[in-house]
């Protein structure tokens, strides 16, 4: 019984290595994952872009600050993931783009389940069958899940249920390198952001090429909780020289993997997801290694 026990769990710690050295999984896991994960029953019949959905259902437009829409149409959406909690920074949501539409835009999809990276891997192509969730806003960012009431009665998409999310997706094919990365100067990214623009970007995973940490001195960490404004926040924000702070910022939990890590002086490419708030661009990094050494 002890050697059995013993090798069950040094597989299952040689799988969870492989994953981790891949951002998500093998070639050999993703076929064990396509069978493990997911609703296989699901069939490619009436796929839409996130544009066409947009004017199916309005209340996942961006202009919408908060609010939701119960889907009740047979669509679905073709989506590749972007970004997920693979780094501890991103917590219970995945970001991905539209793999059909060709405008670039992007969605979140809140799950309430931890271990998204383990089956959804940045470059994961999935078919979300919509019907029976919802679509709407958390503060303009646009996003997918079942409807969630606040104790002040506020209702948006978020905190769906795992097993409702295992019915209503099905994984395809895993193509990494086509994930859509938009590159951006400081002074363009901060016309990027802008109120008039954000909506763009929101949902996005982009890099800020050439710019610099504000409060980063060799000594400083991303996240440490000692730099929390109130007791009751769970994050810290960081500044980007040329950019203003009060809308644009890196925004870092205290539970990421990294949160301790020293902040990396000078020019640095900065890769990251851009999740809105109102007009706040929160730029929200996957692991520490979307930050590097700007290219020269």
């Amino acid at each position: 019984m002890k050697k059995t026990l013993f090798a069950l769990t040094a597989f299952a710690t040689a799988l969870l290595t492989t994953s981790c050295m891949d951002g998500g999984y093998g070639d050999m896991d993703h076929v064990t994952a396509a069978s493990a994960y997911g609703n296989n029953d699901i069939v490619e019949t009436n796929v839409v872009s996130i544009s066409q959905l947009e004017t199916l259902y309005p209340a996942i437009k961006e202009t919408e600050y908060r609010g939701y829409k119960d889907v009740d149409q047979d669509v679905q959406l073709k989506l590749r993931i972007t970004a997920n909690d693979i780094g501890g920074n991103i917590y219970n949501y995945v970001a991905a783009e539209d793999v059909t539409g060709g405008d670039g835009k992007s969605v979140l999809i809140y799950v309430y389940a931890s271990g998204l990276f383990s089956y959804l891997p940045i470059g994961q192509e999935i078919l979300v069958d919509l019907k029976g969730l919802c679509v709407g806003t958390n503060g303009n960012q646009p996003a997918i899940s079942t409807p969630y009431q606040t104790s002040s009665g506020n209702t948006y998409p978020k905190n769906m249920p795992y097993w409702v999310w295992q019915q209503h997706f099905k994984l395809l094919e895993y193509h990494p390198e086509k994930v859509q990365i938009p590159e951006y100067t400081v002074n363009e990214f901060k016309t990027a952001a802008s109120s008039a623009n954000i909506g763009k970007i929101a949902g996005r995973v982009v890099t800020i090429k050439g710019a610099e940490i504000t409060e980063a001195d060799g000594k400083k960490t991303w996240a440490s909780k000692a730099d929390l404004a109130e007791v009751n926040d769970f994050s810290v924000e960081r500044a980007i020289t040329g950019l203003p702070k009060s809308t644009v910022f890196i925004n870092t939990s205290t539970s990421a993997k990294f949160a301790n890590d020293v902040m990396p002086t000078g020019k640095v490419d900065i890769t990251a997801l851009v999740v809105r708030y109102g007009n706040k661009c929160q730029l929200t990094l996957r692991t520490a290694s979307d930050v590097k050494p700007a290219a020269n």
